[in-house]
């Protein structure tokens, strides 16, 4: 049951990223703009892995929402190429690969003008089919 409190993208949760996308229904496709705040660094000035990891699944999920999927991580693979910066805008990209019905398969990325920075690929696990996935989550998707 959503109670908006996921440390993600609950905007009830008081310590949250409270993260909005942009999504585009059927699209297979998730945006969400970001900034990191500097307490959540591993090193000074870089975002810890635990929060990477948490933007990549998060932006994977909502890929998987905007083509009708409530869904939840079965495995995530991350790739952490450059070190991510807190206090910088982020751009954050998720796109469904694959939807073999019982899993569907996307991957995510995270980019500062336009460098990629981490990526990762994803297994979901569909729970509940959508029937207006815009609707169902419009508090945490971008106007």
């Amino acid at each position: 049951m959503d109670d908006n409190d996921c440390f993600a993208c609950g905007l009830d949760n008081p310590v949250g990223l409270k993260l909005k996308f942009s999504i585009e229904e059927g699209s297979g496709r998730s945006l969400c703009r970001t900034v990191i705040p500097g307490h959540f660094s591993g090193w000074r000035g870089a975002a810890h892995g635990g929060i990477i990891t948490t933007l990549l699944d998060e932006t994977m999920v909502y890929a998987c929402t905007s083509i009708g999927w409530l869904t939840v991580t079965g495995t995530i693979t991350v790739k952490f190429h450059r070190p991510v910066p807190t206090e910088t805008p982020l751009e954050v990209t998720g796109t469904v690969l694959r939807n073999r019905g019982r899993s569907i398969t996307a991957e995510g990325s995270i980019t500062v003008g336009g460098v990629l920075l981490a990526s990762a690929e994803g297994v979901f696990i569909p729970l509940k089919e959508l029937e207006n996935p815009l609707e169902t989550f419009r508090d945490r998707l971008v106007p």
